[in-house]
This record gives structure tokens, C-alpha cells and sequence, in this order.
């Protein structure tokens, strides 16, 4: 992919970030690669994406290990619950995976339901760039 190719799937994927972030109760989203690369992200300041891209990675990567250990089939999503909120880790495709955080009183079901829409969309804006 060009580099013009990449700033404007970037922009576009971005956009559906801050779509996702306006009708949902969240608190920040992001496209990372399945490597841990940053690709898109709409996190608040301070937020160190690299590291964080990282570690959804890694958690990304024993989720899989497991299902596969399971036979429990494909892994889909991730669910990450903590006392003040909740991270929702959820496959794109092959290659990417979406990360949502979202406040601790935020209606899990709601934000699955969008994130889950988003990651629809992105799958079909990256499958198209390639």
C-alpha cells in the first residue's frame, strides 16, 4: 500500500473511531496490528499507544492460544474488566484488532453491540485496501 494509500485509510478509520466515540459512552478507541503496532487511535492524552498496542497484542495472543487449546473455535473478542471500566479487545481480521475502553457505570451491552459494528466496518475498509 502507498503511503497516500495508508494517510487515507488512516483518516477514514479514524473517522469511524471518533463516530464510534460520539454515540457510545466511551473513552477511547483504537486500530492496533495484531504485531502491536499502532495504526489508529482516538485514546485521551497521555495514553502511551505503543505500549498499550503492545499489550492488547500480547493479551490478543493468549485469548487465541487458548481458544485454540479449547477448541472453542475462532477468537472473536476480549472482554477486560477493571473496578473503574472496562477494555474490549475484538478482532478485525486476520491482521488488526479493535480496543475500546469505556467507564466502569458505561451499558456493557451497548458498547459491545457499537464496537462490534465498528469492527465490521474497518474489517471492510482494510480488506478493500489491501
Amino acid at each position: 500500500m502507498e503511503d497516500t494509500n495508508v494517510t487515507k485509510l488512516q483518516e477514514t478509520l479514524s473517522d469511524l473511531l471518533k463516530e464510534l466515540s460520539s454515540k457510545s459512552p466511551i473513552l477511547g478507541a483504537a486500530i492496533f496490528s495484531i504485531e502491536g503496532l499502532p495504526f489508529v487511535s482516538r485514546f485521551h492524552g497521555g495514553t502511551e499507544e505503543a505500549s498499550i498496542a503492545a499489550i492488547v497484542a500480547a493479551i490478543h495472543a493468549a485469548g487465541d492460544q487458548t481458544v485454540k487449546e479449547l477448541r472453542q473455535g475462532e477468537l472473536k473478542s476480549i472482554i477486560i474488566e477493571g473496578d473503574l471500566g472496562t477494555t474490549l479487545v475484538i478482532s478485525i481480521s486476520a491482521d488488526y484488532l479493535l480496543t475500546v475502553t469505556a467507564p466502569e457505570n458505561a451499558k456493557l451491552g451497548l458498547i459491545f453491540s457499537d464496537a462490534k459494528k465498528t469492527a465490521r466496518e474497518a474489517g471492510k475498509l482494510l480488506y478493500r485496501a489491501r
